[in-house]
């Protein structure tokens, strides 16, 4: 090989590797220049779905605050409907004492509960209001001013909701008090505020809030408590923060709440969330503020903490595991059995080694009152469980007490408790059962509960809260959770059912011209006549005053058109004594879709309705289709 043709080559290779360093170089811009836009679309995007979600948290923490204290309120308002000291104020010579001790109730309830400005009244079954604790002003005949007291008072029931009233936006709940002879004696009624909730969120997550009621209020709010208002609505939490305040001011409440995203206002992020009523009407307004430079390192900051405390949480637990377990082993080694505290207790106590009694309290000879000996009940019963009722919920004879103890012991039964029947009598039992490890051989201490008051006051309010109280048919309560049910099961299993939504015709005429109790007997003739002409498989509820509705399980819209028809031609039909001449029917039936959610398949079939209103009434008219 010449030099020449050496250099050449040297040449080529250089310019090769230049080449190839250069387009390295053009490829590592261009992919730099990618890179940064791509990480400035990322970026922002990241922002903006990390804003998406701080909303939806929010939104959730305030749904769950919003729904917990619902829950507590009327845990509290049905606690205190227990409460003898609550009756008494209902009585004519009620004492002081009685409300003072209410009084400090309410004190201990405020510190040791997030609730801080609890209210409880209590009104009697006239209606007058005979106990407040936020006033000394009583006597007042609530009835005329409060449609959902009468309502109670008509049909006693359990009652909540969330409203706006003269003093503020608030939680209600009520419960109703009956006597011994289950006559009603009047009804509780708790309220809590939004106040509480906006220092719960601001505690829990730092959150700042405005709560607003509705600028339709603002004439009702007569005795409003904070004095405060931006663009006519009410400043629910009084404490909120003024700049707050002067923000949403600047910008205009309802611009606010139109933005329907996120707003950015200096360094504060501003969300918004819509409170509405049980009827799914707006009410008010929850804002909240919060710092936008903590909006990814608070989060992290506050999840390493909860991390931190979890790990302390469990370590402290774990040591007072291992301190309890250790004291109870000492204490069970040193403890010794006394007759004395067995029979002093209230409750049956007996003392097996799983195969037989050993021994028993007073309260279980004064219960099995036939026998006057252990001998001779374990004659008679050679296992206690010999004495429960074969009945579903509730721990079952047929079983030895080995088999007995293990399903209490080892949680296999659903729930603990026992149901007897004595002298034509169900009594209810809470069992529980403790090892005990002193001796030799193992032993079993059993305590039997007596919870027949809590069982027969608690058939008592759910047989209430399911079943309409003037026509006996299921209520707006169960038909919801029936509906939901069948669009599961529709959509899961490909099946098909139609729901029937209908009320009577210009009935408000028929209560104007024959009064309200010819309107009931209209409205119990036409249950008991509809319900004749429907089948089994059908579920019939009473959703409103006049209106009514049926869902008809497997059921095609054809079929489910004869059968509307045949029950829009009886009604029309029907003549009974005392009952006008004439009472007619509005249908609107609607089929399952796949589109279809039980809240739009009851708007399709509400839809329907209102058309065969305004066709004429006294006919039957199908929905239209669902589309996507």
């Amino acid at each position: 090989m010449t030099p020449s043709s050496r250099f050449n080559k040297h040449i080529f290779s250089d310019r090769n590797l230049n080449l190839v360093i250069g387009m390295a170089a053009a490829l590592i811009a261009f992919l730099m220049v990618l890179a940064y836009l791509f990480y400035g679309n990322a970026k922002d995007h990241l922002y903006n779905v990390s804003l998406h979600k701080y909303q939806q948290q929010l939104d959730m923490d305030i749904q769950g605050l919003i729904k917990d204290s619902r829950e507590s309120t009327m845990a509290l308002a049905l606690a205190l409907a227990e409460n003898n000291r609550v009756q008494s104020l209902l009585c004519d010579d009620c004492n002081k004492q009685n409300e003072m001790v209410l009084s400090a109730l309410l004190e201990r309830l405020a510190f040791h509960t997030r609730h801080r400005n609890l209210w409880i009244q209590v009104i009697d079954k006239d209606g007058f209001s005979r106990y407040r604790s936020w006033t000394n002003k009583i006597g007042d005949n609530l009835k005329g001013v409060r449609e959902d007291l009468r309502r109670v008072l008509l049909a006693p029931r359990i009652y909540q909701s969330v409203s706006v009233g003269r003093f503020s936006m608030t939680f209600k709940a009520m419960v109703p008090l009956f006597a011994d002879d289950h006559k009603l004696l009047g009804v509780i009624e708790v309220i809590s505020h939004f106040s509480n909730l906006a220092q719960e969120l601001q505690k829990s997550t730092g959150v700042e809030s405005v709560i607003l009621a509705d600028d339709r209020f603002q004439q009702q709010l007569d005795k409003n408590q904070t004095k405060l208002f931006v663009d006519n609505y009410y400043v629910v939490n009084g404490d909120a923060n003024p700049s707050n305040l002067n923000i949403l001011a600047s910008i205009g409440v309802n611009e606010a709440f139109r933005a329907h995203t996120q707003l950015e206002v200096g360094h504060k992020i501003i969300t918004q969330h819509m409170i509405r009523n049980d009827e799914s009407l707006p009410i008010g307004y929850w804002f909240t503020f919060s710092d936008m430079a903590n909006l990814d390192l608070v989060e992290l900051e506050r999840l390493q903490k909860q991390y931190l405390y979890g790990l302390m949480t469990l370590l402290v637990l774990s040591i007072l595991l291992v301190l309890l377990y250790v004291f109870k082993e000492r204490s069970d080694k040193s403890s010794r059995y006394y007759q004395s505290v067995l029979d002093s207790a209230s409750e049956i106590i007996f003392v097996s080694d799983s195969e037989s009694i050993l021994e028993a309290n007073q309260r279980f000879f004064e219960f099995y009152d036939e026998f006057d000996s252990l001998q001779e009940f374990v004659d008679a019963y050679p296992c206690v469980c010999d004495t429960f009722a074969n009945e579903e919920g509730y721990l079952t004879t047929g079983v030895d007490f080995k088999h007995c103890i293990n399903k209490v012991l080892q949680g296999d039964a659903k729930q603990n408790k026992a149901k007897i029947y004595k002298h034509r009598k169900a009594y209810f039992f809470e069992i529980k059962i403790a090892k005990i490890n002193i001796f030799d051989k193992p032993l079993y201490s059993v305590i039997m509960h007596d919870i027949t008051h809590q069982e027969v006051y608690k058939k008592q309010l759910e047989q209430l809260s399911r079943t309409d109280n003037l026509t006996g048919i299921s209520n707006r309560l169960v038909f919801n959770q029936a509906l939901a049910t069948e669009v599961q099961r529709a959509h899961r299993y490909h099946q098909v059912f139609c729901l029937a939504i209908f009320d009577i015709d210009h009935f408000k005429r028929i209560n104007d011209n024959y009064g309200h109790a010819a309107g009931d007997q209209v409205l119990i003739a036409l249950t008991e006549e509809v319900q004749s002409l429907l089948r089994e498989t059908d579920v019939f509820s009473r959703i409103g005053g006049e209106e009514f509705t049926v869902i008809m399980p497997e059921t095609k819209i054809e079929q489910a058109l004869q059968s509307v028809e045949r029950v829009r031609r009886a009604i029309e039909n029907m003549h009974r004594d005392g009952l006008p001449d004439s009472v007619t029917l509005s249908f609107g039936v609607a089929e399952i879709s796949r589109w279809d959610s039980h809240e739009t398949l009851l708007k399709r079939a509400d839809d329907a309705l209102y058309r065969a209103k305004r066709n004429g009434r006294n006919r039957v008219e199908i929905a239209k289709e669902a589309s996507a």
